[in-house]
């Protein structure tokens, strides 16, 4: 496809997005259509992720990519960890993708809230990943039980789990209508499944602030050693109630590098894991955010499945 074509299909995609979208008075309808991702479904309502599958047809494609390439050149990719963990899945733009381009055989897919897990179900059988992807339904914290979670009407991807928060409320939050979710860490899950850690080569987070409480959550996952991107969200994580020296002191414990990815994985910046607090002055806006590739502490690891 030459350029001046793929512009084009990308502007009428727009035109028909303004057609389609739904809210206030509009029908809520359920859209499919071929992305770079897979075959995926989404609901009209989604202004941001379901817009962007509909217009671009693809999702952080070139983060994926990039990330995965600078994981190959550091010699961060191992022999059999053929498996990845796709931690606040939303309706499987990732874990799908990451298999439909054949960077991981299998994958676990985790996501709390109902709407998004019912299209994530969907997904997985429509791309023929039954028997790949593993989805469960739940919030990862440090602790098991249940919380509410805060849900946008309009970014099914900014879904926020409700914690003590250590920050004001700059976006709309408390407006925002709640469903109880189950919570469980991230070690309960990989040791249901006997997933064996060794085998998973990878961990991508979105969840919206409360990283810190699942890193805390996940210290057996985590002893595989693979690595884990994630962002670093000042405001979230404030949000979510913790505030920036316990996320430091969790950062400093479990991982002996950070990795600062830029837009899109332009870039890659080493830093000391004891320097991560920096990062909450450097995006001081409610809206900034940094992509971090997380490398856990080098721990012994026994065999078989945890």
């Amino acid at each position: 496809m030459t350029p001046l074509l793929h512009r084009a299909r990308r502007v009428w995609r727009k035109i028909r997005w303004e057609a389609l979208r739904g809210g206030r008075g509009r029908r809520k309808r359920i859209l499919t259509v071929p992305t770079a991702n897979g075959l995926l479904s989404f609901s009209n309502q989604d202004e941001h992720n379901g817009r962007a599958l509909y217009v671009q047809r693809q999702w952080e494609l070139g983060l994926m990519r990039s990330v995965m390439g600078y994981m190959r050149d550091q010699g961060l990719l191992r022999a059999g960890a053929d498996t990845m963990i796709d931690a606040g899945a939303n309706i499987g733009m990732i874990a799908i993708g990451m298999l439909k381009n054949r960077w991981f055989a299998h994958a676990l897919a985790i996501e709390p809230d109902p709407d998004n897990f019912a299209l994530l179900l969907r997904n997985i059988d429509q791309n023929g990943f039954g028997g790949r992807i593993r989805p469960v339904r739940a919030a990862l914290g440090d602790a098991r039980g249940t919380v509410d979670l805060e849900r946008s009407d309009v970014n099914f991807g900014d879904h926020r789990v409700r914690g003590e928060s250590r920050g004001a409320a700059l976006m709309g939050e408390e407006t925002r209508g709640r469903v109880s979710v189950p919570l469980r860490t991230l070690d309960d899950v990989v040791a249901g499944g006997a997933i064996d850690p060794a085998r998973v080569g990878l961990i991508w987070v979105d969840v919206q602030g409360y990283e810190g409480r699942l890193f805390r959550g996940a210290r057996a996952a985590l002893a595989g050693g693979a690595p884990v991107l994630a962002e670093v969200w000042p405001y979230g994580i404030r949000r979510a109630g913790m505030d920036r020296d316990e996320y430091a002191a969790i950062v400093g414990e479990l991982f002996e590098r950070v990795i600062v990815v830029g837009a899109e994985g332009t870039s890659f910046e080493p830093r000391d894991p004891a320097a991560i607090g920096a990062l909450f002055d450097e995006l001081p806006r409610p809206e900034q955010n940094a992509e971090i590739l997380f490398i856990p502490r080098a721990q012994k690891m026994g065999g078989g499945p945890i």
